[in-house]
């Protein structure tokens, strides 16, 4: 007997969606035996966000824990493989994923387990990935596979879908504008990442992510990729201002994340095309290094 757990944190339910879809060519298998770990914040996080989804982002982005719910988790039951569902939040794992994997219970439990990654995200989720990859390293785990579900559209009509779904709630799809989100043909089709890791499972686990990738399990894209590790380091420093302020002054913090959503903004909508053209001239032009790039962030090894 084999046994699977499902470890998630989901507002909207997509994600949850996802994973039900990648496991559903499993639920079949007499002998293997499929888990679920809802993690559950004491006060959760509103859906839709509103004023709350800047908010957050100081502690998501220097990933300062949230206080759980007891973690319905048998420490005592062996677990052959770990399906672990997260979303970027800032470029970074959304805080209740974040504080699970910093509690006591996920150091006991992750030791010499086997992980897969199932991410739902806009389309920048190699910032918050790489974390999750040095924290189970710390943890003992191996990571065998990671499957990453993302919003296709431009990034410009994406970032105004993505807003008016998390804040306003209205996922669409509204007049010109597509609906918000991974597209639910994808996540119908996540059904074939189940079929390979049910193949997978009892024997050559370590040949789970190539085969994953030949089947565009993951895909990186170069320009997102360079924009998206250039916006992190502003976005750290943007977060250690606005936990600076929040001891000295609430007021200042709110100043400050007031003034990190304009960026935000101004980057999003006027800056990344630009640096996107940039970025992509650069992939033509340095190939031999952007290949081997792409390769590291499309694989399952940690720096």
């Amino acid at each position: 007997m084999k046994r699977i757990l499902a470890i998630y944190y989901s507002q909207s339910g997509q994600l949850k969606n996802i994973i039900d879809s990648v496991i559903s060519p499993i639920r079949t298998e007499k002998d293997i035996e499929i888990d679920y770990l809802q993690l559950k914040p004491t006060t959760d996080y509103p859906f839709p966000w509103k004023n709350e989804f800047f908010n957050c982002f100081p502690e998501s982005v220097k990933g300062i824990p949230c206080s759980m719910e007891p973690y319905n988790l048998d420490l005592d039951k062996d677990y052959d493989l770990i399906l672990l569902g997260h979303q970027p939040w800032y470029l970074s794992p959304s805080i209740p994923v974040w504080s699970f994997l910093s509690s006591k219970e996920a150091s006991n439990f992750f030791k010499g387990k086997n992980v897969v990654t199932i991410i739902g995200a806009r389309n920048m989720w190699v910032g918050a990935q790489e974390i999750i990859k040095n924290k189970l390293s710390e943890l003992n785990a191996r990571l065998v596979g990671n499957i990453v579900l993302q919003d296709k559209t431009d990034n410009i009509i994406a970032g105004i879908t993505i807003i008016k779904w998390l804040i306003h709630g209205n996922k669409g799809p509204s007049h010109i504008l597509p609906e918000a989100g991974v597209s639910k043909k994808d996540i119908a089709n996540a059904s074939i990442y189940g079929k390979i890791i049910k193949s997978y499972i009892n024997n050559d686990i370590e040949e789970l992510q190539p085969e994953l990738r030949k089947n565009r399990a993951v895909k990186v894209k170069y320009h997102l990729l360079n924009i998206e590790l250039n916006a992190r380091k502003i976005f750290c420093k943007f977060a250690d201002l606005a936990l600076k302020h929040k001891k000295n002054s609430p007021m200042h913090r709110k100043k400050t994340i007031k003034l990190f959503k304009g960026y935000l903004l101004f980057a999003l909508f006027l800056v990344s095309p630009f640096f996107s053209l940039i970025f992509m001239i650069a992939r033509v032009l340095f190939f031999p290094l952007a290949n081997k790039k792409l390769d590291y962030y499309a694989s399952v090894k940690s720096r």
